[in-house]
């Protein structure tokens, strides 16, 4: 594939403008787009107009002057290769260093109207992953994404495409036929390793709780574009999810009459799905939202049945100048410690960057001095010294 292509305006059998016609005709994207730069002794300025019409880069006067040829080419080369390396980092997601959805649905497009070929759409969701970032940070929750990312490329070969679509969802297309044995395998293996990397990065003690849901789409069968195939691997998706995350599923045109005629789940069945999204052997470990829509459920409820509620807020205290990477540790641990310390029943929120607040459901405000005690007494002496913790404590329901 050459760099730059310098055409003369006039040759036998097919001059300048034809040769412009057929390159900008070509298929392959990065040969149509080479720059051509039109070489002529015309002074003829119509001429210069209808080659700019039909693509040419830039033109060239002769005489040609040795070296301002080689500038001018040299200039062109460097311009070139710049604009290519703005479009390259349009296409990448920045945490990931994977395409980014608009670069996937472009080559998945180009390929499948180009070869009108065989291809498998993978649809990957990492499983409650809005949880690590509620419990670990949203610095771990970036350090999950790159790790995961770079599992993925381990999987897919040079021809595939790998891209992150945003949040947790990543997707991967897989060019030619495979059958099901090998799409078993390989759909398999990526939650293996995707589970195996996540134990690494979060600990074995709480990663069980997650790990990756696949839908599949075929090519051309369930689709011969990025969308036709990407709402059928998302229907795929949605039927391993309620089936309680974790695994992958093949999208089938039976599969989707059959839940079209009776979509409706018997009570066990609806319980299991949810007995199955208790995340965490601890303190419910919430988000903002979830925390609030909580607290009003208890307070209505609470006020009710005479049930007594406490809300306790615990404070970091350090110096102004500690490093941030330092303050994060040190609440994500905290984090950790209250999960594991405080009752299963009770409720956990990170509030602010330097803040955890708990409810204590069912206990009095005495009683409740009974639990701070025991998360304080699991702290070291030298985290006490670097990190003293102020604690506040106001009851929400008596």
């Amino acid at each position: 594939k050459p760099d730059i292509l310098l055409v003369d305006l006039h040759m036998p059998e097919m001059d300048g403008y034809a040769f412009l016609k057929e390159i900008r005709r070509l298929e392959r994207h990065d040969l149509a787009n080479i720059p051509v730069v039109i070489m002529t002794s015309d002074e003829d300025s119509g001429a210069e107009i209808k080659g700019f019409d039909l693509g040419a880069y830039d033109y060239i006067r002769k005489p040609l002057l040795p070296d301002l040829l080689l500038r001018r080419v040299e200039r062109i080369i460097k311009r070139e290769q710049m604009l290519k390396h703005l479009e390259k980092k349009a296409d990448i997601d920045v945490l990931t260093g994977l395409f980014n959805r608009s670069a996937c649905v472009q080559q998945i497009n180009e390929y499948l109207q180009m070869k009108k070929d065989t291809g498998l759409l993978l649809m990957l969701d990492l499983d409650h992953f809005k949880m690590v970032n509620d419990r670990f940070g949203h610095e771990m929750g970036d350090q999950v994404l790159m790790e995961v990312a770079k599992v993925l490329q381990g999987l897919v070969r040079s021809d595939d495409v790998l891209g992150r679509i945003g949040g947790d969802e990543f997707i991967i297309f897989y060019r030619g036929f495979w059958n099901e044995d090998a799409l078993k395998d390989r759909c398999e293996e990526i939650c293996l390793k995707v589970k195996s990397c996540l134990e690494h990065v979060l600990g074995s003690s709480v990663s069980g709780q997650f790990g990756i849901s696949i839908g599949v789409a075929m090519a051309p069968q369930q689709g011969s574009d990025f969308l036709s195939l990407y709402q059928k691997a998302d229907e795929a998706m949605y039927h391993v999810k309620s089936a309680g995350h974790g695994g992958y599923f093949v999208f089938s045109e039976e599969q989707e009459e059959e839940e079209e005629i009776s979509n409706v789940v018997s009570l066990p069945e609806i319980q299991k799905r949810i007995e199955g999204r208790d995340y965490f052997p601890g303190a419910y470990m919430v988000d903002y939202e979830d925390f609030c829509s909580i607290y009003h459920f208890l307070k209505r409820t609470g006020e009710r049945a005479q049930l007594p509620v406490q809300m306790v807020l615990f404070t970091v205290e350090e110096s102004s100048d500690a490093d941030r990477r330092g303050t994060e540790n040190r609440m994500r641990n905290f984090g950790g410690l209250l999960s594991k310390t405080i009752r299963r029943g009770d409720v956990v929120v990170r509030c602010g960057n330097k803040q955890y607040m708990i409810l204590l459901v069912g206990a009095s405000a005495e009683s409740s001095h009974v639990a701070i005690d025991r998360v304080m007494r699991q702290r070291s002496l030298e985290e006490q010294e670097e990190y003293p913790i102020r604690v506040e404590i106001n009851s929400l329901i008596g």
